[in-house]
């Protein structure tokens, strides 16, 4: 069955429609994270060098290249409409770093929930050892498939 094309050129619109105000979303988020990580920067430089700072300051860079991958994601979805899994395997490789790199820190200064923490590096680990997997199976699948 096919559509009518001023129904097609509709949703077409709409899609885009959509499509930039997640970008500006993104945007916004991005720059908000950016201006809180600097402040976190002077924050820094006029006390003392504490470890949670730094925790804070790698948490937001990571934060902030998963918007980046997001963003990336939503401009291939523009150009070839279509929707690539790999940028979100990506994000989520990304954030399970991200969160064991806190918990690995935090357990350092903060003993408590110690037996959780390893619980989670646990399944951080296998979550990462899958995302790694699948990004290895598309790009495979993608040079055989051309």
């Amino acid at each position: 069955m096919q559509t009518n094309p001023k129904i097609e050129k509709i949703i077409t619109s709409g899609e885009n429609i959509i499509y930039v105000i997640i970008i500006l979303l993104l945007f916004a988020s991005a720059a908000l994270l950016i201006y809180d990580e600097a402040r976190t920067f002077i924050h820094i430089a006029r006390k003392s060098f504490g470890i949670m700072v730094i925790i804070e300051i790698i948490a937001k860079t990571l934060l902030l290249l998963m918007i980046i991958e997001i963003l990336t994601t939503v401009r291939i979805s523009i150009q070839k409409h279509v929707l690539s899994a790999e940028p979100f395997l990506i994000v989520g490789l990304i954030a399970s770093i991200r969160r064991i790199l806190i918990i690995s820190v935090e357990t350092a200064y903060v003993q408590e929930h110690f037996y959780n923490f390893m619980i989670e590096i646990g399944v951080l680990t296998l979550l990462i050892f899958i995302f790694i997997i699948s990004i290895v199976l598309l790009r495979k699948h993608k040079i055989s498939g051309e």
